[in-house]
């Protein structure tokens, strides 16, 4: 199990900061105000782990919980089959949660679909909508939800949890490296377990550099194949492939292909699919060594500029 895995809070102290959204969440839930949350903040700040918690603080056990990652089940298809499942009351009376992960990237009709059961919820049911851009979720679901807007945690936070789980797994990382981890987390505790993770065996910060650059190279291969499926436009992925210039092309191409053989056999909606296998096909020749990024760039502007 990673650290960020077996670390991940089980409760409303164990969540670094967002002092204000944990005691204002808390109450709301106590007093039954709303069924319908909204979570918005950048990545790895706690947005599904609050939900989690929160499902489990109104009775939900985790049989119950239905965690859905919307940035591949995006269809109204897929949330068709949701709501259709939570007009039954679970035998055991407890309460049922549904946490929409990366929820803006739901389609326009996945949203309509969506809008009367979270107006309306049955009696035992709870929405929890988790997402980075708040911009792409339409007014009327806003309007019908209780927002929380979690913000970047502190480095000296972030470095305490990291100490604490430093000293736990008897990690012998100097204190420099784990500054090093926490700044680089840019204001996430997620973030900054998976750095510690990756660093674990460093003996210098120089050699926590080495490994980070690995680390954050994975996480903006991610966005760019992101901004691949999107159909994102040259412009919008030069930033992309300027961040990877450092990095392994035949690494890059690895990477792609496994993230887009797991949305192709996860994509409901044909197109969807289709736009992976079309990636899959364009990345389906080894790089040469020598090459640098370069193949990676050819790639890429054959994606989005054309033949």
């Amino acid at each position: 199990m990673t650290l960020h895995t077996r670390y991940r809070p089980q409760s409303w102290k164990e969540v670094v900061g967002q002092s204000a959204v944990k005691r204002s969440f808390s109450e709301a839930l106590k007093k039954g105000t709303s069924r319908a949350f909204l979570l918005v903040g950048p990545s790895g700040t706690g947005k599904t782990t609050c939900a989690r918690i929160a499902a489990r603080e109104v009775g939900c056990a985790d049989g119950s919980i239905t965690e859905i990652d919307a940035a591949t089940f995006t269809g109204i298809d897929d949330m068709r089959v949701v709501t259709n499942g939570l007009q039954y009351r679970p035998l055991n009376g407890e309460r049922k949660a549904i946490i929409l992960d990366e929820a803006h990237r739901l389609s326009a009709a996945a949203w309509a679909s969506l809008l009367k059961s979270i107006e309306e919820p049955p009696p035992w049911v709870y929405w929890f909508l988790c997402t980075t851009e708040l911009g792409k979720v339409p007014a009327t679901i806003q309007t019908r939800c209780t927002r929380y807007e979690l913000e970047p945690c502190a480095t000296d936070a972030i470095y305490d949890l990291l100490a604490d789980v430093a000293r736990k797994e008897k990690l012998q990382g100097s204190e420099g490296v784990l500054e090093l981890c926490a700044k680089r987390a840019q204001g996430s505790p997620r973030q900054a377990l998976v750095n510690l993770g990756a660093v674990a065996s460093a003996a210098s910060p120089e050699d926590a550099r080495a490994l980070l650059r690995a680390v954050e190279g994975s996480k903006t291969v991610i966005d760019l194949c992101r901004a691949l499926l999107d159909r994102k436009p040259w412009a919008s992925v030069l930033p992309i492939l300027n961040d990877l210039k450092d990095q392994n092309g035949e690494s890059i191409r690895h990477a792609i292909r496994e993230y887009m053989t797991k949305v192709a056999l996860g994509a409901k909606e044909p197109k969807r699919a289709g736009n992976a296998i079309e990636i899959l096909d364009e990345f389906s020749t080894p790089f040469p060594s020598g090459d640098g990024i370069s193949p990676v760039v050819v790639a890429v502007g054959r994606l989005t500029l054309g033949e």
